[in-house]
């Protein structure tokens, strides 16, 4: 089965499993709670629709992971499931903390509701989140579940730090790519980290071939950042979303304005503007180009992709539909214009 098939049959299995969790909580008398929920997961309100819930592709790599070892993917669904709600707790207090009005082309929940209702609705997924990964006791033996939770909650507690990182950003002058390296680990790496390894986990495996799968989520999630990084200044904007050169425009501290600041004696001043024409943007664009540094971002990137790939390999030696569903996947992801 390729990638398409088994996306095909396992993500409405997911989303169905999403839907009953958070709708077998009891709210009370506050409604609007779970319709804030409902809302934020793309199932209500205005332009409801598949584009409005995200890819799913979290949940669907600890499914992944879990069936390439032999396992039956559903063994996983909890943890998957408590995964994706972990994730969207996050998506609702970065919306926050960025101020981002939209999210899938639609308000975001401060957007709609208002910024406290909206702080109160995630931690509300955190909590449930939390509850989804018990539930890994229905398929799991106690001890996955418990190393299961800790694991979880050492995740949770590095995605903060990595938000930390992030937001400190904003108001330092100077960033060391070191720090930014350190930032998009605990932002964006732990998560697909952790959901990667949850295969050999729910499936018994020795802490190998846990500890490999954790490495190549790593890679991954650090290569898919990078990625974003470089689509964020070359990217198609018809193809994005964006308008060229975003990350630019807005001053936004990504490896390759870090590179071109280190690396560009002609790109500081520019960079130290206030406000920049779409001119000075190009011109920009054009100086970390002729400096190099798009060319090293994009050599970092592969770097990090050929590490996953090989990670994958030295767990998968013989490959059945669901590691080379895995390895399509990584292709996929790492080879994005969008």
């Amino acid at each position: 089965m390729t990638l398409e098939n088994l996306q095909a049959l396992l993500t409405p299995q997911i989303e169905e499993a999403l839907k009953a969790f958070i709708d077998s909580m009891d709210y009370g008398s506050s409604s609007e709670l779970s319709e804030m929920l409902r809302y934020h997961m793309g199932w209500e309100s205005e332009n409801a629709s598949g584009a409005s819930r995200g890819k799913r592709l979290r949940p669907l790599i600890a499914l992944l992971t879990t069936g390439a070892f032999g396992e039956y993917p559903t063994k996983a669904l909890p943890a998957a499931v408590a995964v994706e709600l972990l994730h969207n707790f996050t998506l609702i207090h970065d919306d926050i903390e960025d101020q981002s009005p939209l999210r899938h082309g639609r308000p975001t929940l401060w957007q709609k509701y208002g910024t406290a209702q909206a702080i109160n609705a995630g931690d509300a997924l955190f909590s449930i989140a939390q509850l989804s990964m018990l539930d890994l006791a229905k398929t799991c033996n106690q001890y996955a579940v418990l190393d299961a939770s800790r694991n979880f909650n050492r995740m949770c507690l590095h995605l903060t730090q990595g938000q930390h990182l992030d937001i400190s950003f904003e108001n330092q002058t100077e960033v060391s790519v070191e720090a930014y390296k350190d930032m998009i680990a605990g932002k964006t790496a732990a998560l697909i980290a952790f959901t990667a390894s949850l295969g050999a986990l729910v499936s018994g495996q020795t802490e190998t071939e846990y500890q490999k799968l954790s490495e190549f989520g790593e890679f991954l999630g650090l290569a898919f950042q990078i990625q974003d990084d470089i689509l964020g200044i070359w990217g198609d904007p018809e193809v994005t979303g964006k308008s060229a050169a975003s990350d630019i425009l807005t001053h936004k501290k990504t490896l390759p304005n870090l590179f071109g600041l280190a690396q560009c004696p002609e790109f500081r001043p520019l960079w130290q503007k206030e406000a920049l024409t779409e001119d000075e943007v190009r011109l920009m664009a054009d100086l970390l180009e002729q400096c190099g540094v798009r060319n090293q971002v994009e050599a970092e990137a592969s770097e990090l992709t050929t590490q996953a790939f090989n990670m994958l390999a030295s767990v998968f030696p013989k490959p059945n539909d669901y590691s080379e569903a895995l390895y399509e996947m990584t292709g996929l992801l790492l080879n994005r214009k969008a």
